[in-house]
C-alpha cells in the first residue's frame, strides 16, 4: 500500500494539491523504569496472613527508602485477601497479596533494587519494564522529524510532476504509531536472592519512538507535456 501519494485535481478543479504522510522513527536510550513487587503470604487464619503481609509490606517500603532519590515513585496497584483451596479434601487457607510499582528513575540503581527486593520473604519481583516519560523531549522530536520527512516527499512528488510546493494547506497530527513507544518485554519473576556478593548487570534497551503527520501542500502547475499524447 503506498502511504503517500500525490493527489492532483482534474483540470479546472482549483490549485494542485499534493498530500503527503510524514513518517520518523528514532531508537534513545529508556528514561525511567518499572519494577513489579508482589507480597503474598498464605497463614491459617485472615488475621495471621494479613499480619505477615503488612509486615512484608514494610519491608518492600523500606527497601525503596533505602534507594533514596533512585526510586521516583512506590504506588499500590492492587491488594486482596482470599481463600485459596489446594486440597479439595481440606479447608482453604487465607492469602493475602499486595501488589506495588516502583518507578525507577536512576536506571543503574535498578539491578541493585531488584536484587535487595528479591532477598525478601514472602515477596514476588519481575520487570524491569523499561519506558520513556509521557512528555519526553524524544517525542517531539520524532514529531518535528516526521515534519521535515514530509516536506521532503512533497517536494519530491511535485518535482516528478514538473513543479514545486508553493505552500502549506494542511497539517493533521497522525499521532505516534503503534502507541508511540515500543518497550522490550518484563524480565520474568524473580526467585529470592541469598548471596551478599549478588551483584545483577541489566543493560536497558533502547527505545523505538515513532513520529507521524499528515500534510497538504499546494504546488505549482504541473508540467502538462508529461501525460499528453
Amino acid at each position: 500500500m503506498n502511504r503517500s501519494a500525490p493527489q492532483v485535481p482534474a483540470p479546472g478543479a482549483g490549485t494542485p494539491q499534493v498530500v503527503v504522510r510524514g513518517e520518523a522513527v528514532l531508537q534513545v536510550e529508556p528514561e525511567i523504569a518499572d519494577v513489579w513487587v508482589t507480597v503474598r503470604v498464605r497463614a491459617r487464619d485472615r488475621q495471621t496472613a494479613l499480619e505477615r503481609c503488612r509486615a512484608a509490606q514494610e519491608r518492600v517500603s523500606a527497601v525503596a527508602a533505602e534507594a533514596a532519590d533512585a526510586v521516583e515513585s512506590l504506588e499500590t496497584t492492587g491488594a486482596s485477601v482470599h481463600l485459596e483451596v489446594r486440597d479439595r479434601r481440606a479447608p482453604g487457607e487465607p492469602v493475602a497479596t499486595v501488589s506495588t510499582r516502583l518507578t525507577v528513575a536512576r536506571l543503574d540503581a535498578v539491578g541493585d533494587l531488584v536484587v535487595a527486593l528479591g532477598r525478601l520473604d514472602d515477596v514476588d519481583v519481575s520487570g524491569p519494564t523499561w519506558r520513556l516519560r509521557p512528555d519526553s523531549p524524544a517525542v517531539e522530536r520524532a514529531r518535528l522529524e516526521a515534519v521535515t520527512d514530509a516536506v521532503r516527499r512533497a517536494r519530491q512528488y511535485a518535482a516528478a510532476f514538473g513543479a514545486r510546493v508553493t505552500g502549506l494547506l494542511e497539517v493533521s497530527d497522525a499521532g505516534l504509531g503503534g502507541g508511540g513507544l515500543r518497550v522490550a518485554a518484563p524480565m520474568a519473576s524473580m526467585a529470592r536472592f541469598e548471596s551478599d556478593e549478588l551483584q545483577l548487570d541489566l543493560t536497558p534497551p533502547r527505545q523505538e519512538v515513532h513520529g507521524a503527520v499528515e500534510v497538504r501542500f499546494a504546488m505549482s502547475e504541473p508540467d502538462g507535456s508529461l501525460w499528453s499524447a
